[in-house]
């Protein structure tokens, strides 16, 4: 029975991997959060809503719902990303 440890290599591609996912989901989940803030910030303004509600009730479960639904999208960018730069 074999036993398979993880070698450096492929901690090193894993890490590279992981950096440019998270990364682009960031930047495109938090430029979604920039849009529709700004999109709703007539209606919240004028509702008074508290801003611990905006954060709380609703970006907290605004922001896993984006990342879930780009997710597929953006695990494919990061792999024709991180795969280019290994190829340099």
């Amino acid at each position: 029975m074999s036993r398979r440890v993880l070698k450096r290599l492929d901690i090193y591609i894993i890490r590279k991997f992981l950096g440019t996912y998270l990364l682009a989901i960031a930047l495109i989940i938090s430029i979604a959060v920039v849009f529709d803030y700004s999109e709703k910030m007539d209606r919240l303004a004028s509702n008074e809503a508290p801003w611990s509600a905006i954060i709380v009730d609703f970006y907290l479960n605004f922001i896993p719902y984006f990342a879930n639904l780009f997710s597929a999208l953006f695990v494919f960018i990061a792999v024709i990303f991180f795969t280019s730069k290994l190829a340099e």
